[in-house]
């Protein structure tokens, strides 16, 4: 019996462990950007630093003609608020002296819902440049190449806006994340 129990630890750490390098191997790893068919900004709350400079660090990768349009993804967390996606647009024009073609995706709730939602605005097989938090970059690259995306490269602004204890709270919630995605990653 005891075996099986230190069978099933050793099991477990290790998956641990793999989930913990994937996240942090997408965090720290910059490919390098060829042309793509679209930037898309994943959503966060809006009004927060992490929302703003993933809209700013998508306006930058526009300018420096990575992509020709910019896909701007996320909804409403509730019916009084804005859309993440119309938050970010607001941060793009306000920070941008030359017009953005801009899709706007705002049915969004979840990373899922962001790549599903953004198939269908633009259509699949088209490359892809992802921009988010580091710590959430695995699981989106991950979702858009399930999604038959590619090929997709990935960006991210400096996290410098976090408290390390805040980016250790976010890493850790990645991990959950990412198991909890599995079956997403499997079956779509």
């Amino acid at each position: 019996m005891w075996k099986i129990y230190k069978w099933i630890a050793i099991t477990a750490f290790s998956l641990i462990l793999l989930d913990l390098a994937v996240v942090v191997f997408f965090g720290a790893y910059r490919p390098k950007i060829k042309f793509a068919d679209a930037i898309v900004v994943l959503g966060a709350a809006i009004n927060t630093p992490a929302l703003y400079n993933r809209s700013l660090q998508g306006l930058k990768l526009y300018q420096e003609g990575d992509a020709k349009i910019m896909v701007l993804s996320g909804g409403r967390i509730s019916d009084k608020d804005i859309s993440e996606a119309g938050y970010m647009r607001k941060v793009i024009e306000a920070n941008s002296k030359q017009p953005v073609p801009l899709i706007l995706e705002e049915e969004s709730h979840s990373t899922y819902d962001n790549l599903k939602n953004t198939k269908a605005k633009i259509g699949s097989g088209k490359s892809l440049v992802i921009v988010s938090d580091e710590y959430h970059l695995a699981r989106a690259v991950i979702m858009a190449k399930r999604e038959g995306f590619g090929p997709v490269y990935w960006s991210s602004p400096k996290a410098s806006y976090y408290k390390n204890s805040e980016l250790a709270f976010y890493y850790l919630r990645e991990l959950v994340a990412m198991f909890a995605y599995v079956p997403k990653f499997i079956m779509g």
